[in-house]
């Protein structure tokens, strides 16, 4: 007659040996409690800091005046309005060559600043972009 492992005498060994805790026995809410409090608080604060940069641009339009000048219009917002800021702008040609750059200094006393730009060009640009602010 076949009988189930449960009901044999081994039953205590393969509980062991599989890692069955017993009714009631919990020592894993502990650990679990300290990583969730610790991974939790990490994770909201990563979440908080890197969502909110020191300089956020934004790249408004763009318009050919010349064949050797384009007009940008950008936003940008700073959280420290203590100190000046620069941006460089660039104006591109068809093939994406550099073919114009100029750096817009910002004058400290504000948090955001819409500005347009001409940047001189040595030939037809297509398109202008925000390369870097610091």
């Amino acid at each position: 007659m076949l009988t189930r492992m449960s009901e044999q005498s081994g039953d205590a060994y393969l509980q062991n040996r599989y890692g069955r805790s017993k009714p009631g026995e919990r020592r894993w809410l502990l650990p679990a409690l300290v990583l969730l409090v610790v991974g939790g608080s990490w994770l909201f604060w990563s979440a908080n800091h890197y969502s909110k940069p020191e300089i956020r641009t934004q790249l408004i339009s763009f318009k050919v005046v010349s064949p050797t000048e384009i007009s940008l219009r950008y936003s940008i917002n700073v959280r420290s309005a203590k100190r000046s800021h620069q941006c460089i702008l660039t104006a591109s040609d068809y093939q994406a060559n550099v073919v114009g750059q100029v750096t817009d200094a910002l004058p400290a006393g504000a948090n955001s600043y819409t500005r347009t730009v001409l940047i001189p060009t040595r030939t037809a640009a297509v398109s202008a972009s925000i390369e870097h602010c610091a």
